[in-house]
Protein backbone atom coordinates (compact mmCIF):
# COMPACT_ATOMS: atom_id res chain seq x y z
CA UNK A 1 0.00 0.00 0.00
CA UNK A 2 0.96 3.66 -0.35
CA UNK A 3 1.15 4.10 3.45
CA UNK A 4 3.51 1.16 3.85
CA UNK A 5 5.71 2.38 0.98
CA UNK A 6 5.78 5.84 2.55
CA UNK A 7 6.86 4.35 5.88
CA UNK A 8 9.57 2.39 4.11
CA UNK A 9 10.81 5.55 2.42
CA UNK A 10 10.93 7.43 5.75
CA UNK A 11 13.29 4.87 7.28
CA UNK A 12 16.89 5.76 6.36
CA UNK A 13 18.90 2.99 4.77
CA UNK A 14 22.57 2.58 5.73
CA UNK A 15 23.10 -0.35 3.41
CA UNK A 16 26.49 -0.03 1.78
CA UNK A 17 27.40 3.15 3.69
CA UNK A 18 29.27 1.80 6.71
CA UNK A 19 32.36 3.72 5.58
CA UNK A 20 30.36 6.96 5.44
CA UNK A 21 29.01 6.33 8.93
CA UNK A 22 32.52 5.75 10.26
CA UNK A 23 33.81 8.94 8.65
CA UNK A 24 30.93 10.90 10.16
CA UNK A 25 31.57 9.36 13.58
CA UNK A 26 35.28 10.22 13.42
CA UNK A 27 34.45 13.78 12.36
CA UNK A 28 32.04 14.12 15.30
CA UNK A 29 34.65 12.76 17.73
CA UNK A 30 37.23 15.24 16.43
CA UNK A 31 34.84 18.18 16.78
CA UNK A 32 33.86 17.12 20.30
CA UNK A 33 37.52 16.67 21.25
CA UNK A 34 38.32 20.21 20.12
CA UNK A 35 35.32 21.60 22.02
CA UNK A 36 36.33 19.67 25.17
CA UNK A 37 39.89 21.00 25.00
CA UNK A 38 38.60 24.55 24.55
CA UNK A 39 36.32 24.15 27.58
CA UNK A 40 39.22 22.80 29.65
CA UNK A 41 41.45 25.64 28.43
CA UNK A 42 38.88 28.13 29.71
CA UNK A 43 39.55 26.82 33.23
CA UNK A 44 42.91 28.60 33.13
CA UNK A 45 42.94 32.16 34.43
CA UNK A 46 45.17 33.90 31.89
CA UNK A 47 45.02 33.98 28.11
CA UNK A 48 48.63 32.79 27.84
CA UNK A 49 47.97 29.75 30.06
CA UNK A 50 44.95 28.87 27.93
CA UNK A 51 47.07 29.08 24.77
CA UNK A 52 49.90 27.00 26.30
CA UNK A 53 47.38 24.34 27.39
CA UNK A 54 45.95 24.07 23.86
CA UNK A 55 49.38 23.99 22.20
CA UNK A 56 50.60 21.15 24.45
CA UNK A 57 47.43 19.11 23.89
CA UNK A 58 47.28 19.67 20.12
CA UNK A 59 50.96 18.72 19.91
CA UNK A 60 50.34 15.50 21.88
CA UNK A 61 47.44 14.54 19.63
CA UNK A 62 49.51 15.18 16.50
CA UNK A 63 52.28 13.03 17.99
CA UNK A 64 49.85 10.13 18.46
CA UNK A 65 48.59 10.46 14.87
CA UNK A 66 52.19 10.31 13.63
CA UNK A 67 53.09 7.32 15.80
CA UNK A 68 50.10 5.43 14.35
CA UNK A 69 50.98 6.68 10.85
CA UNK A 70 47.50 8.22 10.55
CA UNK A 71 48.54 11.09 8.32
CA UNK A 72 45.53 12.75 6.74
CA UNK A 73 42.69 15.19 7.05
CA UNK A 74 42.08 14.45 10.72
CA UNK A 75 45.69 15.12 11.74
CA UNK A 76 45.85 18.21 9.53
CA UNK A 77 42.91 19.66 11.45
CA UNK A 78 45.00 19.61 14.63
CA UNK A 79 48.10 20.88 12.79
CA UNK A 80 46.08 23.93 11.68
CA UNK A 81 44.80 24.47 15.23
CA UNK A 82 48.35 24.15 16.59
CA UNK A 83 49.72 26.69 14.09
CA UNK A 84 46.95 29.14 14.98
CA UNK A 85 47.65 28.87 18.72
CA UNK A 86 51.39 29.22 18.14
CA UNK A 87 50.81 32.54 16.39
CA UNK A 88 48.70 33.73 19.33
CA UNK A 89 51.41 32.63 21.77
CA UNK A 90 54.11 34.52 19.84
CA UNK A 91 52.23 37.81 20.23
CA UNK A 92 51.42 37.12 23.89
CA UNK A 93 55.02 36.28 24.76
CA UNK A 94 56.45 39.35 23.03
CA UNK A 95 54.09 41.68 24.91
CA UNK A 96 55.85 41.00 28.20
CA UNK A 97 59.21 42.46 27.25
CA UNK A 98 58.48 44.52 24.16
CA UNK A 99 54.89 45.76 24.54
CA UNK A 100 55.73 49.49 24.26
CA UNK A 101 57.71 49.09 21.05
CA UNK A 102 55.08 46.81 19.48
CA UNK A 103 52.26 49.22 20.38
CA UNK A 104 54.29 52.12 18.96
CA UNK A 105 55.00 50.26 15.70
CA UNK A 106 51.36 49.29 15.14
CA UNK A 107 49.95 52.71 15.98
CA UNK A 108 52.58 54.69 14.07
CA UNK A 109 52.35 52.55 10.94
CA UNK A 110 48.60 53.09 10.98
CA UNK A 111 49.03 56.86 11.34
CA UNK A 112 51.65 56.99 8.58
CA UNK A 113 49.38 55.02 6.26
CA UNK A 114 46.53 57.42 7.02
CA UNK A 115 48.75 60.42 6.31
CA UNK A 116 50.06 58.92 3.06
CA UNK A 117 46.51 58.08 1.92
CA UNK A 118 45.36 61.62 2.69
CA UNK A 119 48.29 63.13 0.78
CA UNK A 120 47.68 60.82 -2.18
CA UNK A 121 44.06 61.93 -2.22
CA UNK A 122 45.16 65.56 -2.32
CA UNK A 123 47.49 64.81 -5.22
CA UNK A 124 44.70 63.05 -7.12
CA UNK A 125 42.50 66.10 -6.60
CA UNK A 126 45.19 68.29 -8.15
CA UNK A 127 46.14 69.96 -4.88
CA UNK A 128 49.68 68.66 -5.16
CA UNK A 129 51.16 67.76 -8.51
CA UNK A 130 54.38 65.96 -7.66
CA UNK A 131 55.08 62.37 -8.59
CA UNK A 132 57.51 62.00 -5.68
CA UNK A 133 54.85 63.01 -3.15
CA UNK A 134 55.26 59.86 -1.05
CA UNK A 135 58.95 60.59 -0.53
CA UNK A 136 58.20 64.15 0.64
CA UNK A 137 55.46 63.45 3.20
CA UNK A 138 56.37 64.92 6.59
CA UNK A 139 55.80 62.17 9.14
CA UNK A 140 57.23 64.11 12.09
CA UNK A 141 53.73 65.18 13.12
CA UNK A 142 52.79 61.58 13.99
CA UNK A 143 56.01 60.74 15.87
CA UNK A 144 57.23 62.09 19.19
CA UNK A 145 61.06 62.01 19.13
CA UNK A 146 61.25 61.70 22.92
CA UNK A 147 59.10 58.57 22.80
CA UNK A 148 61.23 57.08 20.03
CA UNK A 149 64.45 57.85 21.90
CA UNK A 150 63.12 56.19 25.06
CA UNK A 151 62.14 53.10 23.06
CA UNK A 152 65.55 52.93 21.36
CA UNK A 153 67.41 53.13 24.67
CA UNK A 154 65.08 50.67 26.43
CA UNK A 155 65.52 48.10 23.68
CA UNK A 156 69.30 48.51 23.52
CA UNK A 157 69.68 47.87 27.26
CA UNK A 158 67.16 45.06 27.75
CA UNK A 159 66.74 43.06 24.52
CA UNK A 160 69.22 40.30 25.40
CA UNK A 161 67.83 39.89 28.92
CA UNK A 162 64.29 39.74 27.53
CA UNK A 163 65.27 37.11 24.98
CA UNK A 164 66.85 35.02 27.76
CA UNK A 165 63.60 35.29 29.71
CA UNK A 166 61.58 34.26 26.66
CA UNK A 167 63.86 31.23 26.27
CA UNK A 168 63.31 30.21 29.92
CA UNK A 169 59.56 30.70 29.60
CA UNK A 170 59.27 28.60 26.47
CA UNK A 171 61.33 25.76 27.95
CA UNK A 172 59.09 25.71 31.02
CA UNK A 173 55.78 25.98 29.15
CA UNK A 174 56.09 23.22 26.57
CA UNK A 175 56.52 19.53 27.35
CA UNK A 176 57.80 18.65 23.86
CA UNK A 177 61.29 20.14 23.55
CA UNK A 178 61.27 20.29 19.75
CA UNK A 179 57.86 21.95 19.72
CA UNK A 180 59.15 24.47 22.27
CA UNK A 181 62.27 25.23 20.24
CA UNK A 182 60.24 25.77 17.08
CA UNK A 183 58.00 28.18 18.98
CA UNK A 184 61.05 29.96 20.41
CA UNK A 185 62.44 30.47 16.91
CA UNK A 186 59.03 31.79 15.82
CA UNK A 187 58.91 34.27 18.73
CA UNK A 188 62.43 35.55 18.08
CA UNK A 189 61.82 35.86 14.33
CA UNK A 190 58.69 37.91 14.99
CA UNK A 191 60.66 40.10 17.40
CA UNK A 192 63.22 40.75 14.64
CA UNK A 193 60.40 41.69 12.24
CA UNK A 194 58.91 44.15 14.74
CA UNK A 195 62.30 45.74 15.37
CA UNK A 196 62.97 45.98 11.62
CA UNK A 197 59.63 47.80 11.24
CA UNK A 198 60.61 50.09 14.14
CA UNK A 199 63.88 50.98 12.41
CA UNK A 200 62.04 51.54 9.13
CA UNK A 201 59.75 54.08 10.84
CA UNK A 202 62.79 55.97 12.12
CA UNK A 203 64.36 56.02 8.65
CA UNK A 204 61.15 57.30 7.05
CA UNK A 205 60.59 60.03 9.64
CA UNK A 206 64.16 61.33 9.73
CA UNK A 207 65.35 60.68 6.18
CA UNK A 208 67.91 63.47 5.82
CA UNK A 209 69.20 63.83 9.36
CA UNK A 210 68.94 60.84 11.75
CA UNK A 211 68.75 61.89 15.43
CA UNK A 212 71.72 61.28 17.75
CA UNK A 213 69.95 58.42 19.51
CA UNK A 214 70.13 56.36 16.31
CA UNK A 215 73.66 55.36 17.32
CA UNK A 216 72.02 53.23 20.05
CA UNK A 217 69.96 51.19 17.57
CA UNK A 218 70.82 47.49 17.72
CA UNK A 219 71.80 46.10 14.33
CA UNK A 220 69.61 43.38 12.86
CA UNK A 221 72.84 41.40 12.37
CA UNK A 222 73.35 41.33 16.15
CA UNK A 223 69.77 40.19 16.74
CA UNK A 224 70.10 37.50 14.06
CA UNK A 225 73.29 36.24 15.68
CA UNK A 226 71.47 35.94 19.01
CA UNK A 227 68.56 34.12 17.38
CA UNK A 228 70.97 31.66 15.74
CA UNK A 229 72.58 31.00 19.12
CA UNK A 230 69.26 29.76 20.47
CA UNK A 231 68.30 28.03 17.21
CA UNK A 232 71.39 25.81 17.46
CA UNK A 233 69.69 24.01 20.33
CA UNK A 234 67.06 22.63 17.95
Amino acid sequence: SSSSSGAAQSVPSYRGSAGDMLVNDVSTILDETVLLLERLADEHKTNKKRIVFLINNYDQIIGIFRERRCIGREMNKFVDLLMSQRELFVEEELLHGFSKMIAFVRQTESEMTRLATSSTGMAAAGLSGNNSLSSRIDYTEVVNPNVVEALVREFSTSWKTNIEQINRNVLSYFSNFRNGMEILKQVLTQLLLYYTRFQDIIRRVWRSKPPAFCKDLVSTTAILAEIKKYALAI
